[in-house]
């Protein structure tokens, strides 16, 4: 399985391959914090859980024989804007990812001047301890009738185009509802899609150069130019219908007028990433 970091610029790296090789890491481990509250009687009590940021190790070697010193910089090159940037980034076991600050601490256990090689634990600081899987799918206008012969492409995600112009689903094969993702593309005025009986909605419009995003996770709503602009549209929810609302488990029919075309990005998140 690739294990990569992807920094906050975009900038990327492959940490079991290569010149970098993983000796140990406790990246599957996990744990909830609990308080709990006693009754009065002595006998039981209400537990309330939480998921504060957490420390996890990983155990690098870095080889590279005259390369070695290169290879051993671009490793900090990459993890160091960061935290300068105060922004994480992400660590993917396969598809799989942490948003993470790969290296907030880093020890030296063996450095060979002769041989090139170095071994080091660093210590990743895990901001949102919850790994995710996103499962994508993009709906057209006017397509025709019928998501059982939906069109897949072989993408890094599994892209589905829903074939009809109003109707189609989505399938969280989770355990546990899911956030969602959603980006309506422009042009398009209020647009309003129904997920599995809940409604999605805003009252306000895009050109056709821009996109309204409905991001769950981060509780943000935002219209965004083609240059990157963003335009905050909290208020222009809809206020009647919760629009953070997650995606249940299972099958769910998703209803829109199909007069644009938008995408969801499904987030299943889990405490221990897969075992694939």
């Amino acid at each position: 399985m690739i294990i990569k970091y992807v920094n906050s610029n975009g900038a990327s790296i492959i940490l079991n391959q290569g010149h970098y090789l993983i000796s140990g890491h406790d990246l599957r481990d996990f744990a909830w914090n609990r308080t709990v509250t006693n009754r009065p009687s002595g006998f039981g009590g209400r537990v309330t859980f939480s998921r504060p940021v957490q420390e996890k190790r990983i155990s690098i070697g870095i080889r590279g024989r005259e390369l070695f010193a290169q290879n051993a910089a671009a490793l900090m090159a990459l993890t160091e804007p960061d935290i300068l940037n105060n922004t994480p980034g992400r660590l993917y076991l396969g598809e799989q990812y942490l948003i993470c600050f790969l290296a907030v601490a880093s020890k030296v256990n063996r450095y060979a001047d002769k041989s090139n090689w170095v071994s080091k634990d660093l210590t990743v600081l895990v901001t949102e301890p919850f790994w995710r899987t996103e499962k994508n799918y993009h709906f057209l206008i006017g397509a025709a009738e019928g998501v059982d012969n939906a069109k897949r492409y072989n993408l890094r995600y599994d892209y589905r185009y829903i074939a009809s112009a109003a109707s189609g689903t989505i399938d969280n094969s989770h355990y546990a509802p899911s956030q969602m993702i959603i980006t309506v593309y422009g042009p398009v005025e209020n647009p309003s899609i129904t997920v599995g009986g809940r409604i999605y909605s805003v009252a306000a419009s895009a050109s056709a150069t821009q996109r309204i995003v409905i991001d769950q996770l981060q509780r943000r709503i935002e219209s965004v130019t083609a240059a990157g602009e963003r335009t905050n549209l909290f208020d222009y929810r809809d206020k009647e219908n919760d629009i953070f609302l997650p995606v249940e488990p299972g099958v769910n029919t998703v209803i829109y007028d199909g007069s644009f075309n938008f995408d969801i990005t499904l987030v299943q998140q889990r405490s221990e990433p897969l075992w694939i």
